[in-house]
Parts: C-alpha cells; sequence; structure tokens
C-alpha cells in the first residue's frame, strides 16, 4: 500500500528516499558497478496569453523535450557499507550539461550521506500535493517543457515546493527511513540535514556578476578551490532541516512533511526591484502532507497540500526597510486505476496560490503584494512498462501589485493544453 504513496510522487520528482535508490540497501559484498538509466519526454505546448509590454511576440505552439541519461554507480564493502554514485547527464546540449553528480555512502541500518551535486534534504523529503501533469503545477513548473513565463517584474517565482540550494555543492544527511517510530520497514520517521557552503553547481556554472566578483586568478567563481565571497546576488552558507513520517493504517497510507532554511545572500543587491541584505540572513519553513487511500484492486485516491513561508529580503539594518516575505500555498487530488500496470490511468486537478511582498526600489518601500495562481487538470495512461502516455489543460496568472498602469501592464493571464510522453530506461 505505500507503494502508492511513493511511487506517484516519484512521477515528478519527490520520490521518498528509500524508494529512489532502493538497491543500495543491500549488504552483500559487490565489487563496482556500474548501471544506466534515465528518461525521456516530449511535450506539444499551446497556449493562449494576450500580450502585454513585458511579454511580446511568443509563439502559441510549442514543442520541447526533457531528457537525461544516468549513470549509477554501487560497490559494497564487507563491512555492509555501501558507497556509490551518480552523474545525470543532460541529453541535448545545455548550459549546464550535467545535471547532478554526487558520492553516495549508505547502511540501511543507519542512514545515508549524499556528497556533491544534488537536491538537498529537503526537497527530497517533500510529502505534498499530488501532481496533476508530471513534470507540471504545484512542485517545481521549471525547466525545458516549463509552461510559465513570468513577466518582467514578476516577483513570485512560481509556486515552488522547494527551497534554495538544489544542485549546489553540498552535503545532505539522513537516518535510517525505519530507524525510529516505524512499524515495519521503510515505514517510519526520517529526518535530514543539509549544508551548502557556496552556492556553486560546476566549473561551467559561474554566477555573480562576472570577473570582478571572481578570485584573481581562478577564471571562475565556482569549481576547485575556494569560493568567491561576493559573487552579487548568489546564496551562501546554506542550512536545511527536513523530516518526514510515513506509516499505513489498514487500507490508508500518510506521508507528512515538515523543513526548515537558512541561508545567507553575498553582497547587498537587487532582485526584481526588491534590495536583499546579507546581514541579517534569510530564512522559511515548510510543512504539508499526503494521504492515499488504497482501493480494492489496485486502485488508489490520493489528496494532499503543502504550506511555504520565506524571506526574500531581509532588513537593512540602517533603514529598517525590507522583510519581506513569500507564501506559497499548494492543494491538489488524484485518482490511480491500478498503479503502473500497462492500462492503468489517472485523473487529477491541482492548486496553487502564491504571494509575495513587493519590497523596497532605491530606498523607498514598495506597497501590496505580486500574486501567481496555477490551476490544472490532467490526466495519466501507461502504455507499457515505463512507458507513460499524458495531457492536460490548465491556467495561470501573474498579477503585479503596481499594475496596470497607463504606462506599463505586467499582469499577465494565460491558458494552456498540453500533450506529452515519457519514457523511463
Amino acid at each position: 500500500m505505500q507503494q502508492h504513496l511513493r511511487l506517484y510522487s516519484a512521477l515528478v520528482g519527490l520520490s521518498a528516499l528509500a524508494i529512489a535508490d532502493a538497491s543500495f540497501a543491500q549488504v552483500k559484498a559487490e565489487a563496482p558497478k556500474i548501471t544506466v538509466g534515465g528518461y525521456l519526454a516530449e511535450v506539444f505546448k499551446v497556449q493562449d496569453r494576450p500580450n502585454n509590454p513585458t511579454q511580446v511576440d511568443r509563439n502559441s505552439t510549442a514543442l520541447s523535450a526533457d531528457a537525461e541519461i544516468w549513470f549509477n554507480l554501487r560497490s559494497v564493502l564487507d563491512n555492509g557499507l555501501v558507497i556509490g554514485g551518480r552523474v545525470e547527464l543532460e541529453a541535448s546540449t545545455e548550459a549546464d550539461q550535467i545535471d547532478e553528480r554526487y558520492l553516495i555512502l549508505e547502511r540501511s541500518d543507519l542512514g545515508r550521506v549524499e556528497l556533491g551535486s544534488t537536491d538537498r534534504a529537503t526537497s527530497k523529503m517533500v510529502y505534498g500535493a499530488p501532481i496533476a501533469i508530471p513534470g507540471y503545477g504545484t512542485v517545481d513548473p521549471s525547466g525545458p517543457i516549463a509552461i510559465t513565463l513570468a513577466p518582467t517584474g514578476a516577483r513570485t517565482a512560481g509556486n515552488y515546493s522547494k527551497f534554495v540550494g538544489d544542485d549546489a555543492e553540498g552535503i545532505n544527511l539522513y537516518t535510517a527511513a525505519d530507524r525510529y517510530f516505524g512499524s515495519k520497514a521503510g515505514k517510519g520517521l526520517m529526518l535530514g540535514l543539509s549544508y551548502v557552503p557556496d552556492g556553486c553547481e560546476d566549473f561551467s556554472q559561474a554566477t555573480g556578476t562576472a570577473a570582478a566578483n571572481v578570485t584573481a586568478g581562478s577564471g571562475r567563481s565556482c569549481g576547485g578551490g575556494f569560493g568567491s565571497t561576493v559573487n552579487a546576488g548568489q546564496f551562501s552558507n546554506v542550512y536545511t532541516v527536513g523530516a518526514n513520517y510515513v506509516e499505513s493504517f489498514g487500507s490508508l497510507d500518510i506521508g507528512l512533511y515538515a523543513g526548515y532554511v537558512r541561508y545567507s545572500i553575498e553582497a547587498n543587491t537587487t532582485s526584481g526591484g526588491a534590495t536583499i541584505f546579507k546581514q541579517n540572513g534569510l530564512q522559511g519553513y515548510a510543512f504539508g502532507g499526503m494521504l492515499t487511500y488504497n482501493i480494492q484492486g489496485g486502485s488508489a485516491v490520493q489528496v494532499g497540500g503543502l504550506y511555504k513561508n520565506e524571506e526574500t529580503g531581509s532588513k537593512n539594518p540602517g533603514t529598517g526597510l525590507g522583510g519581506d516575505q513569500r507564501d506559497v500555498y499548494t492543494a491538489g487530488a488524484r485518482y490511480i486505476s491500478d498503479g503502473t500496470r500497462t492500462g492503468s490511468y489517472s485523473l487529477g486537478v491541482d492548486y496553487a496560490r502564491t504571494k509575495t511582498d513587493q519590497g523596497n526600489a532605491a530606498g523607498v518601500v514598495v506597497a501590496g503584494r505580486d500574486s501567481y495562481t496555477w490551476v490544472s487538470a490532467g490526466a495519466t495512461y501507461q502504455l507499457g512498462p515505463g512507458v507513460l502516455g499524458f495531457a492536460g489543460l490548465g491556467r495561470y496568472e501573474y498579477e503585479d501589485a503596481v499594475a496596470p498602469t497607463a504606462a506599463v501592464n505586467n499582469d499577465s493571464k494565460v491558458n494552456f493544453g498540453l500533450l506529452g510522453m515519457r519514457v523511463d530506461f
């Protein structure tokens, strides 16, 4: 029964740790081995969006792809310690050619360590709203197949359920999934802790304002050596703490989640017109959950949601300006007919609402809150093992607290539809 709870989160990138890397739980001594996996997704998209001064000349149709090839390394020592790793290669030419790359050390009875470029523990431990359309909606609607396009000046960052720090070089620590309060293997309370010293990812992913912020002679702000501390707007010293609890009560599975983040911004800078100050650091918290009711015959109904609050700018100690925040609310429901078996289908709806303080510009407080609203309905169909077809309809809206004015209108209201297929191998 717990399979439903975890599996259908995994379709949108929120797989529980024990399922995402289940092969690492074995303890039989093995020499290093490499396996290859990955996925390929193609999506046809249509939209109906009136142009505004900050969003013009956009096609009403598009065909987009997202694909990765995963190289998984696994070895087992005589004492049962699993040592492995993972490299995720983008299967098309992109600026960030290597998506994730990290080392794994694990003992099923103790826990797990991840070292390198990967999502933070809090992002991997999330339980929240079920997703109506795989790859879209209330979790992380970004990337090559994204549907949303924020107008210039929008201060909402979409409807993300995750915190900053994903894919940057860092350390993740987890307790064993069933170490505390679990009724059986794979259930119970899991704790996670992450640390990111500098918001850098790869040698090619230099961030900040460029050469002036790079240590002399290094040629880049990310990669070898010690990173610069003056990359304007880059986060650093990121700490996240997460917890989730998974349990079954008869036909009902529950997954609960809570997370906290604290981080600094390197150098005083501006973001979307709001001044962000490093001195106090920024922080945020989130909590959510998903319930799955397993119906006879392999079908299931899922409902869930999540709330996130995060600071978007700390106060200026000199002026008292700032202290801006973002609030994110998400909810969703989904019906699955027969797991991942061929012929299984799902029907779902989801909703998100984000409101963000406008901050301050040039020392003057900008009143009001920008908002972003997302609603979608979708269906999936399991064409065969590892082959999923999906379709969906939806609408998103950006509302600028300042617009509309006679000169500038940053509002955006878009209806969309999409049809796609994903193959996992």
